[in-house]
């Protein structure tokens, strides 16, 4: 069986770090609701609020393996 996962990406524009965070449908729901594209989300930096880019993610076929 598959499990989904939402994937979000972002760049501060401010100091140039990145962000890679990854949920459960349920987590993502409850943080940001129904928004599918662009969520915003804090520098773990310098603070400032900037938009990610949100995937969705099926591990089912990265993790298989052919045999």
């Amino acid at each position: 069986m598959a499990k989904e996962r939402y994937q979000i990406k972002s760049e501060c524009p401010e100091c140039g770090c990145g962000l890679i965070c990854n949920m459960t449908p349920d987590e993502y729901r409850k943080k940001y609701g129904d928004i599918k594209e662009k969520v915003t989300v804090n520098c773990n930096k310098c603070g400032k609020g900037h938009d990610g880019c949100v995937t969705e993610e099926h591990t089912d076929a990265q993790n298989r393996t052919e045999s």
